[in-house]
């Protein structure tokens, strides 16, 4: 398998890995970030459209634009957060802000 936009095996990489300590959890955080950050201000707009093929965590073959890798990523990181916030909830914590809109206040 390979990681669709930087065109690099991700063969080795869980689906859901577990890791209990947040040092390294905050070190893989970082790291990804910094990966996108780094290749977002590298991409040109054209690049966009680009299609791309890869396979997913099992095997199967896709064809797919740039644009809606990315697109996937942001809007999956959301429902993350919202369950996330759910489960604070549940705990009786207070969840944390994740609307789009606080973000672009910063």
């Amino acid at each position: 398998m390979t990681h669709p936009i930087l065109g690099k095996d991700s063969g080795q990489y869980t689906l859901w890995e577990e890791v209990e300590d947040l040092a390294v959890i905050r070190s893989m955080f970082e790291e990804n970030a910094k990966q996108y950050r780094v290749y977002i201000e590298a991409l040109d707009e054209s690049q966009l459209d680009e299609m791309l093929d890869y396979a997913n965590q099992s095997g199967v073959l896709f064809q797919t634009s740039v644009r809606d890798i990315l697109s996937q990523v942001i809007l999956h990181g959301q429902y993350h957060r919202g369950q996330i916030n759910q489960v604070l909830r549940i705990e009786s914590a207070e969840p944390v802000p994740i609307d789009y809109i606080i973000f672009t206040r910063l």
